[in-house]
């Protein structure tokens, strides 16, 4: 199965002449929700906290990150390529939750439910090679 960390890093970092811009991402407990208000598209997280995004397509690549844990993400600039990898992501992103969902079922305690799927997310965002660590 491919990981979203390999595909981030084929799509995203190693991709030829795709520009990025870094974005901070705060640590999220709970889901994150994408709402379109009079000034534009921003993920909503904890209360009133929220991200401001230049698009749906931006805020939607951004929830997949904020929820696997990351604190950095590079975005890419360019719109339409945003929205080209954006249903592979998605996908990747539902699968491994689907998966990882399966095997929690059986831990009863709520704390290591969120510990081990914590930690798993990790590995699985993880996007290093064998001589970069990231």
């Amino acid at each position: 199965m491919e990981l979203i960390g390999q595909y981030y890093r084929e799509k995203v970092l190693d991709a030829k002449g795709v520009k990025t811009e870094t974005r901070e991402l705060p640590n999220l407990k709970g889901k994150a929700r994408i709402e379109k208000d009079l000034l534009g598209w921003r993920l909503q997280f904890s209360g009133d906290r929220f991200i401001k995004c230049r698009s749906e397509a931006e805020a939607r690549y951004l929830k997949v990150f904020l929820e696997g844990g990351l604190t950095e993400v590079e975005v890419p600039c360019d719109e339409e390529y945003l929205k080209s990898i954006l249903p592979r992501l998605e996908k990747l992103k539902a699968a491994t939750e689907e998966i990882l969902n399966e095997y929690l079922e059986g831990i009863v305690t709520r704390k290591k439910r969120h510990a081990l799927a914590s930690s798993v997310w990790g590995d699985v965002m993880c996007y290093e090679t064998a001589d970069t660590q990231v």
